[in-house]
């Protein structure tokens, strides 16, 4: 009976032991919520919170301004592209009209008919964007000038014999600051003149 006693009571401080260990492992985690941190955790944490939002915010920033500058680079190329494109139907549109003119010139010139030829350039000058119409012969002599101030200028003084002796419809982008058509005038055999059209600069 006393052997018995003995092992019910060693039994029974076990199981005390066991759940004396659980109540201290529960009351731990109970306290965790309201348990005081030093204050370097505190800050500690806080830094930790603003490095990681600073992070995102460079990380951000950087992506949009890698965003900016690839579209801005893309505006760029596209417009270059259109203006290539514009340049390149503009020069074919005025070889055309080029052509024409040279074909009309000439004949007039063949007949000696300047005054006709004064008329064609005084409408041309009319057209927009179009600042003045110069007709010089192959000499370099001024024949004709829908600006009145140069009647009295040597052609070959207006602009460069490179210029002048172009032998093919050409559109020069900048010469003294103007853009020009140069359209050489064929006789049978050799050029006989040059109609050079002077237009406004166009502002970018």
């Amino acid at each position: 009976m006393t052997a018995s006693n003995k092992q019910n009571q060693s039994q029974q401080s076990q199981v005390d032991n066991f759940f004396s260990l659980l109540s201290a492992k529960f009351e731990w985690l109970a306290k965790v919520p309201t348990r005081q941190f030093p204050g370097k955790y505190a800050v500690v944490l806080v830094g930790i919170i603003v490095v990681i939002f600073a992070w995102k915010f460079i990380a951000v920033s950087k992506v949009e301004a890698d965003m900016v500058k690839k579209l801005e680079q893309e505006r760029v190329l596209i417009t270059q592209q259109a203006r290539e494109y514009a340049d390149k139907q503009y020069i074919k549109e005025e070889e055309r009209f080029g052509q024409i003119l040279s074909w009309a010139v000439r004949g007039e010139l063949i007949r000696n008919n300047i005054d006709q030829i004064d008329q064609y350039l005084n409408e041309i000058v009319k057209m927009k964007d179009t600042e003045r119409v110069v007709l010089i012969d192959d000499d370099g002599k001024l024949l004709v000038s829908t600006d009145k101030r140069l009647e009295e200028s040597n052609g070959a003084e207006l602009f460069p014999r490179e210029i002048l002796s172009l032998q093919k419809i050409t559109v020069k982008s900048d010469v003294d600051g103007k853009k020009i058509l140069v359209v050489p005038v064929m006789g049978l055999n050799k050029k006989i003149a040059t109609v050079i059209v002077s237009y406004k600069q166009q502002k970018l």
